[in-house]
């Protein structure tokens, strides 16, 4: 079963995630970018469903130092976050395979992850 992973500060959201995706794909967490990156090393998600904005580290530089990583590299990031249309181009292009802004609908959420984990 493919496996995703839910990284975000606020548990609410990361529970509100793992409903809407853990019937389809082995579901495992992280509550910022630094946790992640040591989760994604030993879990080695499919899918990371990373919120840029949050504490300890942010999502912008545990997606960077995993697309950097030869041995994490492979693993698929949907970005998640209120930035503005030239930051999400950016990250997009620089690190990031798909973006969703928030606010979003989780319908439209999981449809983003399905394409990503059949890619």
């Amino acid at each position: 079963m493919t496996k995703v992973m839910i990284v975000d500060d606020v548990e609410g959201v990361r529970r509100m995630l793992i409903y809407a995706l853990e019937d389809d794909y082995t579901i495992v967490q992280a509550s910022n970018g630094l946790e992640a990156l040591r989760v994604a090393a030993i879990e080695n998600p499919d899918v990371i469903v990373m919120d840029l904005d949050m504490p300890v580290m942010d999502g912008v530089e545990a997606t960077r130092l995993i697309k950097s990583n030869p041995q994490l590299a492979h693993i698929k990031v949907l970005a998640v976050s209120g930035q503005n249309n030239s930051e999400k181009a950016r990250l997009i292009k620089d690190s990031c395979d798909a973006f969703i802004e928030k606010p979003f609908e989780v319908p439209d959420l999981v449809e983003a992850v399905r394409k990503l984990s059949t890619v």
